[in-house]
């Protein structure tokens, strides 16, 4: 008797990378993973952007920059989909590239990195960095 290689078309997860040879007729597509279970097994994860890309992406704009940059303005500069920033990253962000974000006299608020708050709106009053005081709570048992 000869052995033959043969061939089946089987499926494969996007989600968990599972694959399996469906057991019904092979016109229908499965409704969900075997394995992890998801309704979605065929579209892939949407992939979100990692903290690394987005913060050296922030810091090569306003490196590059002559002088402190809006949100909009850094954002269409660096090509970014994100409609406001990523609040954990920003404060990341201020200790890692040393990023600055100062609020002027009108409200808004201007990013830079490595300068003074001094040196971004000189004459009239220098806007002062808003600081964030954490509030202690009383206890009550």
């Amino acid at each position: 008797m000869a052995r033959v290689p043969i061939t089946v078309m089987g499926y494969r997860c996007e989600r968990c990378g599972h694959e399996w040879i469906p057991r019904g007729s092979a016109d229908e597509e499965p409704k969900i993973c075997p394995s992890c279970k998801s309704a979605r097994w065929n579209s892939p994860r949407k992939t979100e952007s990692s903290y690394e890309a987005f913060s050296q992406a922030i810091s090569k704009v306003l490196r590059d920059a002559e002088g402190p940059l809006t949100w909009t303005e850094v954002r269409t500069a660096a090509g970014l989909a994100q409609a406001f920033p990523n609040n954990k990253w920003v404060r990341r962000m201020e200790a890692d590239i040393g990023l600055k974000r100062v609020r002027d006299p009108h409200g808004i608020i201007h990013w830079s990195i490595g300068k003074s708050d001094s040196d971004l709106f000189s004459g009239g009053t220098a806007a002062s960095k808003t600081s964030v005081k954490k509030a202690t709570r009383a206890r009550g048992k």
